[in-house]
């Protein structure tokens, strides 16, 4: 094995878009309920994670998925880096140009990044563990986890459920900034009153996730209420979004994160209110 190198599990372009003026991260750890200044190269992530030791033994490079997953980021990146551009010059309803490849490429971005998290590996041991009886290692549980993302199985099937969603992008112009996670990809529940932490998704669940501190993107499945959304899809939402608002999106990376919430700003007041919230009630509401 070849010196220890860190994998992120949530793309360091996602995490620099969150950084300060300074380029640096304020985390807030809600396990230990403490804050401290981190760089998006130095969080969310852990030596080696997505080493395929399975492949290693024989013989192929086990860096293969590591390298698979930074080609996607890359591309994402600048596909999302142009929305970005784009969607602060736009006014409400204005439509946003999204190539089905594109489209393609993010949809299974969100997809993935539902699989590679840490959240996920400690999931998938679990059930493991329940099905034997016995713990799972630490070796064995990256094998688990690293399977069930190189599986098209999975990964498809949540693909193709976001390509088919509708999509609607709203701007955060409020004094309260979109904050994300080490777990960032976030499900709230159709009447909009619970977030939900499944990989068996809820019918009419729908996506929600910040792409920087001022936009936000939403994924509606065209099921029920959310089919009369589609005069919205890939335009920017006439909604303006106040700071009461944002913090109630806020609290949905409070609720999906293993351990970290990140911020441009050292500031968590409501992130911390609604954790206490949730140790109350896993499943309360979130407004």
């Amino acid at each position: 094995m070849t010196a220890p190198k860190l994998h992120h599990y949530v793309p360091q372009f996602h995490l620099r878009r969150f950084a300060d003026e300074r380029g640096g991260l304020w985390a807030w750890d809600k396990q230990s309920d403490r804050m401290f200044r981190s760089s998006p190269s130095g969080i969310a992530a852990e030596k080696q994670f997505y080493w395929l030791t399975q492949y290693d033994e024989e013989g192929n490079d086990p860096l293969t998925m590591e390298k698979q997953l930074s080609q996607m980021e890359g591309e994402v990146s600048l596909i999302t880096d142009q929305w970005l551009q784009w969607l602060s010059q736009m006014k409400a309803l204005d439509a946003l140009p999204i190539p089905r490849i594109n489209r393609w490429l993010v949809a299974r971005y969100l997809a993935v990044q539902m699989l590679r998290t840490l959240d996920t590996r400690d999931l998938v041991s679990a059930m493991a563990q329940i099905d034997r009886g016995e713990p799972v290692d630490a070796m064995e549980a990256r094998e688990l986890h690293t399977e069930l993302m190189w599986g098209p199985r999975v990964v498809e099937k949540l693909t193709k459920r976001f390509m088919k969603s509708v999509w609607i992008f709203a701007r955060n112009d409020s004094a309260t900034p979109f904050v994300t996670s080490d777990n960032p990809v976030a499900f709230r529940s159709p009447d909009h009153r619970q977030w939900l932490r499944s990989l068996a998704l809820v019918p009419g669940a729908y996506l929600v996730f910040a792409l920087s501190p001022g936009v936000v993107l939403y994924c509606h499945p065209p099921v029920g209420p959310f089919r009369k959304l589609g005069k919205f899809a890939n335009r920017l939402s006439p909604v303006v979004l106040d700071d009461q608002m944002v913090e109630s999106e806020n609290s949905g990376q409070v609720f999906m994160a293993s351990r970290f919430v990140l911020s441009k700003r050292p500031e968590f007041k409501a992130e911390r209110a609604f954790a206490r919230t949730i140790g109350a009630n896993i499943n309360a509401p979130s407004n």
